[in-house]
């Protein structure tokens, strides 16, 4: 099973959990990380102690934006854990949802990759109705 941390600018990576579990219930395996007005600095410290009180070997990081602050710290911390990290750009919640749904599945963290990715797929009601026509 892998670790899923959420991490935003500002508190979408708290309201996302939220909502998760809201959808469907506790979380257990889930954190969330929000850079807020304390800065970077405790930003760093509070991602180095989810990471290193992570019992998983692998740990899925989903944050907002590429290349915003929150990628860019854990890109750092990447490097040097002895572990599997990927870091996907872009959350939202149906991919947060995909996330749990596999990682409660048991599926490896690499073979999921994909399904979470397309997942997280933006359509409007009309793409929905024309592949469902089709």
């Amino acid at each position: 099973m892998y670790k899923i941390i959420v991490a935003s600018h500002g508190p979408m990576a708290q309201g996302m959990k939220e909502s998760l579990e809201f959808v469907m219930g506790p979380a257990e395996n889930v954190s969330a990380l929000c850079l807020d007005g304390e800065g970077i600095s405790k930003f760093t410290e509070n991602a180095k102690k989810l990471i290193n009180e992570c019992t998983e070997r692998e740990i899925l990081v989903m944050v907002d934006l590429l290349f915003g602050s929150p990628f860019n710290e854990f890109s750092k911390l990447a490097a040097g854990y002895a572990g599997k990290m990927e870091i996907i750009t872009g959350v939202n919640l149906p991919a947060l949802v995909e996330a749990v749904n596999c990682q409660e599945d048991g599926s490896s963290m690499e073979t999921v990759i994909p399904q979470i990715k397309e997942a997280a797929v933006m359509k409007t009601l009309r793409e929905i109705l024309a592949e469902e026509e089709s």
